[in-house]
């Protein structure tokens, strides 16, 4: 049951820093091309962390994509284990900080991101805030914009997650986990982004 609350809390927290959009095989990018999420591996900053990069491309324009990102109760819909999001400081141009609260399984966890978000640089970036309360150990990650090789009309998201939870995870879980919560996730972002 941990496990499955571990899948939840893995659409919603979060990788290493991301410089820019990775180079791809071609098969890979013909993947994004047919509207695909593409699912790579990545390695954890931490022993025992779970790390991966979900991409996707979408012809939503730059500012629809920054309304979906930035728009974190949306996911409330979309995922029923999300029981709460709220923010608990002012936000800035800049900056957000806010804590969500998952429940699965009779399991709850609260945790609490501090969000940087960069326009020009392409970049959103969150970390679990230290100085609060959080049922995680560690968490950062890091959404990347830039034009997708593949349309120039179209944009290309890249999500790295990285996160450790403080429970050792077999690897099968594990797999699991970065497979279909983050392709899961991407896809509502990108469903979310074409409506704006």
């Amino acid at each position: 049951m941990r496990f499955m609350l571990l899948y939840v809390v893995l659409l919603t927290v979060c990788g290493p820093a991301y410089a820019g959009v990775a180079k791809l095989a071609p098969a890979q990018e013909a993947q994004l091309a047919a509207g695909e999420v593409l699912m790579i591996d990545r390695v954890s900053a931490k022993p025992g962390g779970i790390s991966v990069e979900g991409l996707a491309d979408t012809p939503a324009s730059t500012d629809a994509i920054w309304r979906a990102l930035l728009d974190f109760k949306a996911r409330l819909a979309s995922n029923s284990a999300v029981k709460e999001f709220a923010y608990y400081k002012p936000s800035t141009a800049t900056e957000q900080w806010g804590v969500w609260d998952v429940t699965r399984f009779g399991i709850r966890l609260t945790y609490h991101n501090h969000y940087i978000l960069d326009r020009a640089a392409g970049t959103l970036v969150h970390e679990l805030d230290p100085a609060q309360t959080n049922d995680l150990t560690w968490s950062r990650g890091t959404y990347t914009l830039g034009p997708s090789p593949n349309n120039a009309d179209w944009r290309r998201i890249s999500y790295v997650v990285d996160t450790e939870f403080g429970v050792a995870i077999p690897s099968f879980i594990k797999s699991w986990l970065c497979g279909t919560g983050v392709r899961d996730y991407m896809a509502d972002l990108v469903i979310r982004a074409g409506r704006s």
